[in-house]
C-alpha cells in the first residue's frame, strides 16, 4: 500500500544560510545541527551546519546559521589522534542523550595562527559532540590534565 500523497506532510523547504567565507548556501532542515548551550563563547548563537569542501579535507567548516560571518574549522580528531575516544565517557554520551558511542560524531575546533598555519593547534579539552539521531550536540569539557586546548595539530618541524 502506497502512502496518500495527500495525507503525508509537506516536506520542509530549505534553508538559506547566509555566510560570509562562502556565500548563501542552501541546505534542508534535516543538516542543521542545534548546540543547547551555544559553543563556548557564542551561547546566543545555537544552530550550525557543517559544511564540506573536498580542496579543505579532512578539515570542515562549522557554519553559523544565525550568524554569516561566525564559522569554525574543525576535525575530526581520531585522524590525528587515534586513543582520543570522548564519546566512550558515559557522562559525554548522557550530555548528547546518546546510548552508544556509535551515534555520536566528535570534532575539534582548530585554531590557525595568522600566516603559521604549520602551528596550528586543536581543542581536545573542549570536544563538540554530536548526537546523529537527534542532530543535537553540545560542547563538553573535559576535565582530563593530559588533554590540552591547544595541542598541536602537525608534530613540531625541524629548522
Amino acid at each position: 500500500m502506497s502512502p496518500n500523497p495527500q495525507t503525508q506532510p509537506p516536506e520542509p523547504p530549505p534553508v538559506t544560510v547566509e555566510t560570509r567565507n562562502f556565500g548563501p548556501l542552501v541546505v534542508q532542515p534535516e543538516q542543521i545541527l542545534e548546540f543547547r548551550p551555544g559553543l563556548l563563547g557564542f551561547a546566543d548563537h545555537t544552530r550550525y551546519v557543517l559544511i564540506e569542501r573536498p580542496q579543505d579535507a579532512p578539515f570542515l567548516w562549522l557554519q553559523s546559521v544565525e550568524r554569516p560571518d561566525l564559522a569554525f574549522v574543525v576535525v575530526d580528531p581520531v585522524l590525528f589522534f587515534p586513543h582520543y575516544q570522548p564519546a566512550r565517557r558515559s557522562q559525554v554520551l548522557k550530555e548528547v542523550e546518546a546510548q552508544s558511542p556509535d551515534e555520536v560524531k566528535v570534532l575539534v575546533i582548530v585554531t590557525i595562527p595568522p600566516g603559521r598555519p604549520q602551528e596550528m593547534t586543536v581543542n581536545l579539552m573542549g570536544p563538540l559532540v554530536i548526537n546523529l539521531r537527534t542532530r543535537r550536540g553540545r560542547q563538553v569539557v573535559l576535565e582530563d590534565q593530559r588533554l590540552s586546548h591547544r595541542q598541536p595539530l602537525l608534530p613540531a618541524s625541524e629548522t
